[in-house]
C-alpha cells in the first residue's frame, strides 16, 4: 500500500527517500459541510428514512442499498468531494456495521477531511477485530496515532504488525524513523538489523540505516550501508542514488560517474530515469561530452517532454560533428516553443557552420530586438553577407547586389543599434581591407575611434591597417599610446617591435619590446615568431630556428609562423624542409598575395635544392 504526504500528516506518511517506503495515499482536504441528501437529488430526512426502513428490513434490501450509496460515495471520493464521501459512507456502514472494508474506507475519507480523531475510533476498532493482523489498517492507525502526536501508540502499533506479520516492511521502517527521530539511534540500528535478518535479500534496510547515519553527519558510516544495499540488490536505484550523491559531495565525480554506470550496465537497469538523469548531469558538468550523448540519448528517449535536455543533446551533436541530427533535434524543439531565441539561434549557428548561409540568414533575422541575442546574430548575418559580397568583388562585381545588401544591412544595424556599432563597422571594414581598400577601411574604423565600444583591440586592427596602407608612423603612435597607458601590455609591445623589424629600423628598440612582450607572454605563438623574425634578420639563424619552431608549436595553423619557419630552414639549407612547411603554408594561405609569397620562394628552393639535403 501507499500512502501520500500530506500536512497534517506529514509526522508518519513521509516518503523516506526510499522507493519501498510506504506513503500515505490519503490527503487531507478539510472541505466545506455539505448535505449528502442533496447530492442524491433527495431530501436529508428522506435519506434517513430509507436507511432506517433498509435497516429494519434487513438482508437483500440493506445490501443493497448500501451497494448503491457505496457507488455514489466512491464516485464522490474520486471527484474529490472527500466530504460528501465522507457522509455518504457513514450511512454504508450504518447498513452494513461488521464491513471491516467499509470502515476502512470511511476512516480514510474522514482521514482527507481532517476528522482524525473520528478515523482513530474506527481504525482502533477494525484493527482489533482482525487481531492485529491487518497491516494496512495498523499502518493507517500509526500514522493518525502519530499526527496526534501520540508516539508511543504509534509505536506500540507497529511493534504489533512486526510481531504478527511475516512480511513487515513498512511497520519496520516507519518505527525505526520514530526513533531515529527522538535520537534513539541505537533503538534504530537494532530494529533493522532484526527486520533485515528476517528478509536477507532485501536490500532496504541496510539502505535506511545508511540514510539514519548520513542524517547524523556519519558519511563514511552512511556509504558502507549504502555499498551493502547495492550489493544486496544491484537493482536498487535508491543506493545507487544515495552512494553517487556521496560522491558528488565529497566532489569525487569519477566515482559518482562510475557507481551510475555500474547500475546501468546491470541487467534491467539501463533505463532507470532518476540514476540516467544524475550521471547526464554529471558527465556535463564533467564537460564528458562525447562520453555524455550515448546516456543522454536514452534519457530523451524516455522523457520526450524533456526540451532542456534536447537542447543540450543538440549542442553535443553540433559539437561532435553530428549536424543533421542536431538540426533535426533543433527543429523538433523549435515546434513546441516556436518563439525560442535561443533554439533560432542555434539553427542559424548550425546552417552557418554548414555553409548554408540563406537558411542561417533567415534564422538569426527571426531573432526579435528584444532579444540578448539580437545583435550577435546581427554580426553573424553581417559575416556572412559579407563573404558573399567578397566573393561578387573578386568576379569583377564590384557594384553587385551582394555588395549593396550588405552595406545597406550593416548601415541599417549601425543607425538602429548603437551598441552594436563597432562590430558593424568592424565588418565593413574587413570587407574593405579584404578587398584592398586600405584607405576606405582605415576611414570606417577611424569614425568610430571614440566609441564606447572601441577598444585596445579595435586599435590593433586600426594600426594594421594603417601599416598595411603604409601609414607606419601614424600606426606607431597609435599602439605607442597604448604602451604609454600599459607599459606592460604584450602585444602592443609585439606590434611596435615587429613594425620597427619589418622596416629594418632602430632594431635596438625592436629587439627590447619583442624580449619583453615574450616574458611577459612566453606561450604566445606570434610573439614568439616575432623574436624568430629578429633573429632572422640579424643572422642568427640558428637562434632564429629555436623560436620558429616554438612558435609552430604553439600556432600551427598560421601562414606567416609556417612561412617563416620555412625560410629559416632554406637559410640553413635544409632543403626538404623548407619544402615541407613552405608547401604547408601554401595551403594555410588564403589571400592571394600570400599565395604568391610563398610560391616565389617554394621556386627559389627548388631551384638551389640539392638531390640529397640533409634535414632536421
Amino acid at each position: 500500500m501507499r500512502f501520500l504526504k500530506n500536512s497534517l500528516l506529514a509526522t508518519s506518511f513521509t516518503l523516506m527517500a526510499c522507493s519501498q517506503m510506504p506513503i500515505s495515499d490519503h490527503v487531507v482536504v478539510v472541505a466545506k459541510a455539505s448535505d449528502p441528501a442533496k447530492e442524491l437529488g433527495i431530501k436529508s430526512d428522506d435519506l434517513k428514512d430509507m436507511v432506517n426502513k433498509a435497516k429494519s428490513l434487513g438482508g437483500r434490501a440493506s445490501e443493497f442499498l448500501a451497494t448503491d450509496l457505496f457507488i455514489k460515495a466512491n464516485d464522490a471520493s474520486i471527484r474529490g468531494d472527500y466530504q460528501t464521501a465522507s457522509q455518504i459512507f457513514k450511512y454504508v456502514v450504518d447498513l452494513q456495521p461488521n464491513d471491516s472494508f467499509l470502515k476502512r474506507k470511511l476512516s480514510i475519507e474522514l482521514i482527507r477531511i481532517g476528522e482524525l480523531k473520528e478515523a482513530e475510533k474506527i481504525l482502533e476498532t477494525v484493527f482489533v477485530e482482525s487481531h492485529y493482523k491487518d497491516d494496512s489498517i495498523g499502518l493507517i492507525l500509526a500514522g493518525v496515532y502519530a499526527a496526534l502526536e501520540k508516539p508511543v501508540l504509534a509505536r506500540e502499533t507497529y511493534q504489533k504488525i512486526i510481531n504478527t506479520s511475516a512480511d513487515a516492511e513498512e511497520a519496520c521502517l516507519f518505527l525505526a524513523k520514530s526513533f531515529s527521530g527522538e535520537k534513539k539511534y541505537k533503538e534504530a540500528h537494532a530494529l533493522l538489523s532484526k527486520c533485515e535478518k528476517k528478509s536477507k535479500d532485501d536490500p532496504v534496510y541496510s539502505f535506511y540505516r545508511g540514510k539514519i547515519e548520513y542524517e547524523r553527519g556519519h558519511k563514511p558510516e552512511a556509504r558502507k550501508f549504502f555499498e551493502k544495499s547495492l550489493t544486496m540488490d544491484h537493482s536498487y536505484a535508491q543506493a545507487a542514488l544515495a552512494l553517487g550523491a556521496f560522491y558528488e559531495e565529497k566532489e569525487d565525480l569519477k566515482k559518482a560517474v562510475k557507481v551510475y554506470k555500474e547500475f546501468l550496465d546491470d541487467e534491467g537497469n539501463g533505463t532507470n530515469m532518476a540514476v540516467l538523469s544524475r550521471l547526464v548531469t554529471v558527465l556535463f558538468s564533467m564537460e564528458e561530452n562525447a562520453d555524455v550523448i550515448p546516456y543522454a540519448e536514452t534519457l530523451s528517449s524516455i522523457d520526450n517532454t524533456d526540451l532542456n535536455l534536447k537542447v543540450r543533446l543538440g549542442l553535443l551533436y553540433s559539437d561532435s560533428g553530428r549536424y543533421d541530427e542536431a538540426t533535426n533535434l533543433f527543429k523538433e524543439v523549435l515546434t513546441v516553443v516556436p518563439e525560442s531565441d535561443k533554439v533560432i539561434y542555434y539553427l542559424g549557428a548550425l546552417n552557418q557552420q554548414t555553409n548554408h548561409y540563406p537558411e542561417a540568414i533567415d534564422y538569426f533575422k527571426r531573432i526579435p530586438a528584444s532579444s540578448a541575442l539580437f545583435g550577435d546574430a546581427g554580426v553573424q548575418v553581417g559575416q556572412m553577407m559579407g563573404a558573399v559580397a567578397r566573393e561578387d568583388f573578386v568576379q569583377g562585381k564590384k557594384s553587385g547586389e551582394a555588395i549593396g545588401k550588405f552595406m545597406s544591412f550593416t548601415e541599417e544595424r549601425i543607425k538602429d543599434h548603437d551598441e552594436s556599432v563597432v562590430e558593424f563597422k568592424m565588418l565593413q571594414a574587413s570587407f574593405f581591407e579584404d578587398t584592398f581598400q586600405y584607405k576606405k577601411a582605415i576611414e570606417t574604423m577611424a569614425a568610430v575611434k571614440s566609441h564606447k565600444g572601441f577598444t585596445e583591440s579595435h586599435s590593433y586592427y586600426l594600426a594594421s591597417l594603417m601599416e598595411k596602407d603604409g601609414q607606419y608612423l601614424e600606426a606607431r603612435s597609435l599602439v605607442q599610446a597604448i604602451v604609454d597607458k600599459d607599459p606592460n601590455n604584450a602585444h602592443a609591445l609585439n606590434f611596435l617591435g615587429y613594425s620597427y623589424l619589418e622596416k629594418n629600423e632602430r632594431l635596438d628598440i625592436a629587439f627590447a619590446y619583442i624580449t619583453k612582450a615574450v616574458k611577459l607572454r612566453p606561450d604566445d605563438g606570434y610573439i614568439r615568431d616575432s623574436l624568430a623574425w629578429y633573429y632572422f634578420q640579424t643572422g642568427k639563424f640558428k637562434e632564429a630556428l629555436a623560436e620558429a619552431k616554438k612558435a609552430f608549436e604553439l600556432v600551427k595553423s598560421d601562414v606567416i609562423i609556417t612561412k617563416h619557419l620555412g625560410m629559416i630552414y632554406q637559410r640553413l639549407n635544409y632543403f626538404d624542409k623548407a619544402k615541407e612547411y613552405l608547401t604547408e603554408a601554401l595551403k594555410q594561405a588564403k589571400v592571394e598575395a600570400d599565395k604568391e609569397d610563398v610560391l616565389k620562394i617554394l621556386g627559389d628552393v627548388e631551384k638551389v635544392r640539392l638531390p640529397a639535403s640533409e634535414s632536421k
